[in-house]
């Protein structure tokens, strides 16, 4: 859990970082770019701590639905992010469509059941 939210406070503070960045070089946009990239590459841990929250039966299941949800969340984002745009522009809706996306994803992580020691051969009942 701990990795997860340092990667998670490094995509905010590269998220902020890229939102108030304005008039740089190419080549320091592309450095901002780099680093969300590296930020937000802890896809694998995601899924791998998502699929460890259900017993062995359904592992598989989650594993592969959990990415299909996050795209999923594209579509409400997008939204939010449309909504928004007239009222505070585009900086200032993508900076509190990430500002919420970062918050759920905080509070999900501080709510998340430790599997540790904990036995996962679920039966059907």
């Amino acid at each position: 859990r701990r990795i997860v939210l340092v990667f998670i406070l490094m995509t905010a503070a590269l998220i902020g970082f890229y939102l108030m960045n304005q008039g740089s070089s190419r080549s320091l946009f592309y450095l901002i770019c780099l680093a969300l990239g590296f930020a937000t590459g802890y896809w694998a841990v995601f899924v791998t701590i998502a699929s460890e929250q259900f017993g062995t039966n359904i592992r598989a299941t989650v594993a592969t639905t959990v990415p299909n949800f996050v795209r999923g969340a594209v579509v409400p984002l997008t939204a939010s992010f449309q909504l928004l745009k007239g009222s505070f522009g585009v900086l200032g809706s993508a900076g509190m469509v990430g500002a919420v996306s970062i918050l759920l994803a905080l509070s999900a992580l501080f709510f998340l059941e430790e599997t540790h020691g904990k036995n996962l051969d679920y039966l059907e009942s």
